[in-house]
């Protein structure tokens, strides 16, 4: 997964964990979508005014991440493990 492009479809062929995918796409359309009101486009300085670029690779990269854990079986095991114990806590107290 070198791109963006290859990292959506992985999400979309069920890679990573339910609802990835959309999650991706709306967290990338909020960076990469935001508009500039035409007279106020003198006010921006430069494109990272705009689009932040760090954080769009920061989204890219998290999501990726998260395909990657999904894939260790292990990993996953651990995750549910973790989770079933914090909601038998929480039902308990």
């Amino acid at each position: 997964m070198n791109t963006v492009q290859e990292l959506r479809a992985a999400l979309r062929s069920g890679h990573g964990f339910p609802g990835d995918a959309e999650r991706l796409d709306a967290e990338l359309a909020a960076q990469l979508l935001r508009q500039v009101p035409v007279d106020r486009l003198d006010q921006v300085a430069e494109v990272g005014t705009v689009v932040d670029l760090v954080t769009v690779a920061e989204i890219a990269s998290a999501y990726r991440g998260r395909v990657l854990l999904a894939a260790d079986r292990d990993a996953v095991d651990a995750i549910d493990e973790a989770v079933a114990n914090l909601l038998a806590r929480q039902s308990a107290g």
